[in-house]
């Protein structure tokens, strides 16, 4: 399963569960809440993923390394949350472009995003049970291209036509994350042959359109495409 539990600029935290197995991406709630999610049973968690150091997505880091998870990080990220103790035997890898990892059942290759961060990165996961699954966020476009995936779970944070109604501090902000634009863009140049499902995550909640970018992006793409809310749950 794929679940949503929290996405946008207030925090985010996501997890693919399977029958034996979970796995976390981001951290960037309380912990309190990632428990209650997970119903208050770590034992099957393998590990967490942290795309980048930005407190949305890695506020609770500390913290679930204290719950005996490892976490899973680029070298520049782990600089950047600046963690006030030496947690290295719970940081086994620390994640490089285009490195495999296996964590538990999953398979994870990482890889650069673009963002206003040190060493930013994307995911494409695989395991057995789920197939294979893009994570992307947090990046205002994607050098890579990807093809022959299950599951897409990508940012539609704004449209750019918000972008002249802004002042420009915003307009800059803005322009970190990845634009409706963009992400029709970035499909089209991909071989979508296969894809079963497509979650658009981290939709800004002052700027972003939730329904109009659904039926946009399905629209292009001819896939059922879903908005990343919290409770979303993909079987």
């Amino acid at each position: 399963m794929i679940k949503i539990h929290a996405t946008g600029s207030s925090g985010n935290f996501y997890s693919l569960e399977t029958s034996t197995e979970i796995l976390i991406l981001e951290a960037g709630i309380n912990i309190k809440k990632i428990k209650e999610a997970l119903d208050f049973d770590l034992s099957k968690v393998v590990g967490c993923l942290i795309t980048h150091e930005h407190k949305d997505h890695s506020k609770s880091v500390k913290e679930v390394l204290k719950c005996g998870i490892d976490v899973y990080m680029s070298e520049g990220t782990l600089k950047g949350i600046n963690l006030d103790y030496d947690y290295s035997h719970r940081i086994p890898y620390l994640l490089e472009h285009n490195s495999i990892s296996k964590i538990g059942g999953f398979t994870v290759v990482p890889f650069n995003t673009q963002h206003d961060v040190n060493e930013p990165l994307g995911f494409l996961i695989h395991h057995p049970e789920l197939g294979k699954i893009l994570f992307a966020t947090d990046t205002y476009y994607l050098k890579n291209r990807f093809n022959n995936v299950d599951h897409i779970l990508i940012e539609c944070n704004y449209s750019e036509d918000v972008i002249l109604q802004l002042p420009a501090w915003r307009a800059r902000t803005l322009k970190s994350h990845m634009s409706l634009e963009t992400l029709k863009e970035t499909l089209n140049s991909w071989d979508l042959t296969g894809v079963k499902d497509i979650i658009l995550i981290h939709i800004s909640h002052d700027n972003g359109e939730p329904d109009r970018f659904q039926k946009e992006i399905q629209e292009l793409t001819g896939i059922k495409t879903y908005i990343g809310e919290p409770g979303l749950i993909l079987e």
